[in-house]
C-alpha cells in the first residue's frame, strides 16, 4: 500500500492537531471498542445493506453505481465499518481512510453526495444506540458522540485526497489544454515544410520590433532567394526540389543567431529577420549564408544537386514600416538577381559579394 500520508502530508504533528479538532482523545478507544462489540459488528451486513438500499433510491447514485459492482462495493463498504475508529490515531487508519477518497473520486462521486451519503450512514449507525444505554460507563450519547466525532474524521480524511486528485485533475486537463494550444500555435506559425516561422509571424516580429524601438536600431532584413529553383523542380522534380527548401532551410537557421527569426517567405524566398545588430554584422550572416549554401550539396534519391542562393539586406531608420522596408529587401535582392545570383546586395549601395 501506497503511503497516503506521506503523499498527502500528513505527519504526526498534522494528524494531532486533526484529532485535537474533533476532539477525539485516548478515551474513544474504550468507547470504539464497546461500540463495535456491543452494536456495530453484529449489525454490519444490515447496516451496508440499508446504506445501499438509501443510495439506490435517488438517481445521483444510480448513475454513479454500476449494478456489477455493488457486491464489491458493499464487501469493501463493510471491511470499512469493521475498522472504523479502531486505532483511529495512527498512521496506518490515516493512510486507509485517506485512500477511501481516492475510490470515490474514481467512482465519481461529487462532494455533495459525498457528504449526503456519510451522513446517511451517520444516521443508520446511530438508529443502532438503543434507548437507555449504557456499557462499561460508556453512554449512548457518548456512543452517539464518537460516531459523530470518527465519520467526520474519516470524512474529512477521504475529501483530502479526493479534493487534491480532483485539483491534479484540473490542472492536468489545463496542462494538457495549455499543450495543445501551444501546438495549435507551432501548427499557424509554423511553415509545414521547412520547420521555419511562416511569412506571417515573420512579419508580425518585425511589426513589434519597429513599434518597440522608435529610433529602430540593429534592426535588419534579409530577403534570401535560392537561384534557379523552377530549373530544379523542372530538371529533378518537386520531390527534390522539396529537399533543397528543407536543407536550405536547416542552413539558413544554422547560420544565423538563437535569437534571430528564419521564416519561409514564399515558394523558395526566405526572410531572415536580424535584431540588435549592425551593417557589417548583417552582411557577414548573409555571406556565411551564401557561402554555407553553395558548399552543400542536396542528395536526393541518388541525385547530387547544387544551390546557390541570392540576398538583399535593408536597414530600419525611423521612417520605417513593415511594407517599406520588405520592399527595400526585396529590391536589394533583384539587384542581386541581376548582378549575376549567387551575391548579396545591401540596399542603398553596389555592396556586392560573391
Amino acid at each position: 500500500m501506497s503511503d497516503f500520508c506521506k503523499i498527502y502530508a500528513m505527519d504526526v504533528e498534522r494528524r494531532e492537531s486533526l484529532l485535537g479538532l474533533l476532539e477525539l482523545t485516548s478515551n474513544d478507544h474504550k468507547i470504539a471498542v464497546i461500540l463495535h462489540s456491543t452494536l456495530l459488528d453484529n449489525n454490519i451486513e444490515r447496516l451496508v445493506d440499508d446504506f445501499y438500499a438509501y443510495l439506490l433510491k435517488h438517481s445521483e447514485y444510480i448513475e454513479l453505481l454500476e449494478p456489477k459492482l455493488i457486491p464489491t462495493l458493499k464487501q469493501t463498504q463493510s471491511n470499512y465499518l469493521r475498522s472504523l475508529g479502531i486505532n483511529f490515531d495512527t498512521s496506518q487508519y490515516f493512510n486507509y481512510r485517506l485512500q477511501v477518497g481516492l475510490a470515490h473520486k474514481r467512482v465519481g462521486l461529487t462532494l455533495s453526495l459525498y457528504q449526503c451519503a456519510y451522513h446517511e450512514l451517520q444516521r443508520l449507525m446511530m438508529n443502532l444506540i438503543p434507548d437507555g444505554f449504557i456499557q462499561d460507563g460508556i453512554s449512548g450519547r457518548d456512543i452517539a458522540g464518537f460516531i459523530h466525532k470518527i465519520t467526520s474524521l474519516d470524512m474529512a480524511l477521504a475529501m483530502e485526497t479526493y479534493h487534491q486528485a480532483r485539483v491534479t485533475d484540473i490542472q492536468e486537463k489545463l496542462d494538457n489544454a495549455h499543450v495543445h494550444e501551444e501546438e495549435l500555435n507551432e501548427q499557424i506559425i509554423t511553415d509545414p515544410l521547412t520547420g521555419l516561422f511562416t511569412r506571417e509571424y515573420g512579419v508580425d516580429k518585425v511589426n513589434n520590433h519597429l513599434s518597440r524601438d522608435k529610433v529602430n536600431k540593429g534592426l535588419y532584413l534579409i530577403m534570401a532567394d535560392i537561384d534557379y529553383f523552377k530549373a530544379v523542380n523542372d530538371t529533378y522534380g518537386h520531390l527534390a526540389g522539396d529537399e533543397v527548401l528543407r536543407k536550405t532551410a536547416e542552413l539558413l537557421k544554422s547560420a544565423v543567431r538563437d535569437f534571430d527569426t528564419v521564416c519561409r517567405f514564399g515558394g523558395e524566398e526566405f526572410l531572415i529577420v536580424l535584431f540588435r545588430t549592425t551593417e557589417d554584422i548583417a552582411m557577414k550572416v548573409a555571406e556565411r549564408i551564401r557561402q554555407f549554401v553553395k558548399a552543400n550539396v542536396v542528395r536526393h534519391e541518388g541525385l547530387e544537386i547544387n544551390v546557390t542562393i541570392s540576398q538583399g539586406i535593408a536597414s530600419a531608420d525611423m521612417e520605417s514600416d513593415s511594407m517599406q522596408l520588405l520592399k527595400k529587401a526585396d529590391t536589394a535582392l533583384y539587384k542581386a538577381k541581376q548582378q549575376g545570383r549567387d551575391c548579396v546586395v545591401m540596399s542603398g549601395a553596389d555592396v556586392i559579394r560573391n
